[in-house]
């Protein structure tokens, strides 16, 4: 018999606004308030999004997607991810323990057409 181990080293999920500091603003030398500048947002909107404070929204998400000429859903898809990873660190096993995955043999109940 074996058994899995899940999520023994597992780092702590990157918050968006961490990824966005890494991977964005510091490669460019763009400071959060240049950065607030350009998108035209107030300072501590930024700043709370770069210390974890806050989510990224479909706004700010859009104004970093224009700014950056990527497509928004990519900051979008940082932040659903940071939140499933989160959601998974603190309710998983609950689910996991209330919820049997189905059978590849089961057939679905289907409604007939009337």
């Amino acid at each position: 018999m074996t058994r899995q181990i899940e999520n023994v080293n597992k780092y702590p999920p990157v918050h968006p606004g961490k990824t966005l500091q890494r991977q964005f603003f510091a490669p460019l030398n763009l400071s959060m308030e240049e950065a607030a500048q350009a998108l035209k947002v107030p300072f501590y909107q930024l700043q709370d999004l770069i210390e974890g404070k806050s989510r990224i929204d479909p706004e700010i998400a859009y104004r970093l997607g224009r700014y950056f000429q990527i497509e928004p859903v990519m900051f979008l898809n940082l932040q659903q991810r940071y939140d499933l990873e989160v959601w998974k660190d603190r309710q998983e096993s609950r689910v996991k323990r209330q919820v049997k995955p189905r059978s590849l043999g089961e057939k679905v109940n289907q409604i007939q057409p009337q």
